[in-house]
């Protein structure tokens, strides 16, 4: 399950962002749960969270939805990526 949540959560990164070269994800398993950290770019954060937080609460969303179907819990963190 933690592949499907990965390549999922790279799908729309990749389209936000445009290229997987401007962010970096890990994924930590304990038990069913996983916490992703989204490692970005400066400059490519304000796409990743969006206005006011309605990009990431949106994937967070997503997510969580697919995760419960699943009876998952799924953790998304963005930090920003040291040059």
């Amino acid at each position: 399950m933690q592949d499907y949540y990965l390549e999922l959560i790279n799908f729309w990164l990749e389209n936000l962002t445009g290229s997987r070269e401007k962010y970096e994800i890990s994924i930590q398993a304990k038990e069913k749960t996983y916490y992703v950290d989204i490692l970005a770019n400066k400059s490519e954060i304000g796409k990743i969270i969006g206005k006011n937080g309605k990009i990431i609460t949106s994937l967070r969303n997503l997510i969580g939805s697919i995760a419960n179907k699943n009876k998952d819990n799924v953790t998304i963190k963005v930090n920003e990526k040291e040059m």
